[in-house]
């Protein structure tokens, strides 16, 4: 559903950004804060109303979900293809753009994607 905070930490040392809410809070967002996992909850439409404390957003880690991560992917025009196998041998993730493959494989979907995601990020530096 969402990564770790050691995970979140180490995409946004990297450099990993919210793109599909850029620069927004949104409702269906995960944080870490004070050794709590919170998602913010509250009124979606017609306009947003966050549940969580304010504290939460502005002292937490930002957990970025699974949804979060294929956005990522795909604003950035990046090409990608989602493998299982069966049900307990994990996950693959094969990245394509312009020519240049990356892969991850992980137990979970969102653990592939962090796997990938910090690979394309690592080789911008």
């Amino acid at each position: 559903m969402y990564l770790t905070k050691e995970q979140a930490l180490e995409l946004h040392k990297l450099g990993f950004l919210k793109t599909y809410y850029d620069g927004e809070i949104a409702p269906c967002d995960f944080y870490s804060f004070k050794d709590e996992e919170w998602i913010l909850g509250g009124r979606i439409l017609p306009q947003g109303d966050l549940l969580a404390p304010e504290e939460v957003i502005s002292g937490g880690i930002w957990l970025p979900s699974i949804q979060d991560l294929l956005y990522w992917l795909s604003d950035h025009d990046f090409t990608f293809v989602i493998e299982s196998k069966e049900r307990g041998y994990g996950y693959k993730v094969d990245v394509c753009k312009e020519g240049k493959n990356y892969m991850g494989k992980g137990g979970t979907v969102e653990f592939a994607l962090y796997k990938v995601i910090v690979k394309i990020l690592e080789q911008k530096r």
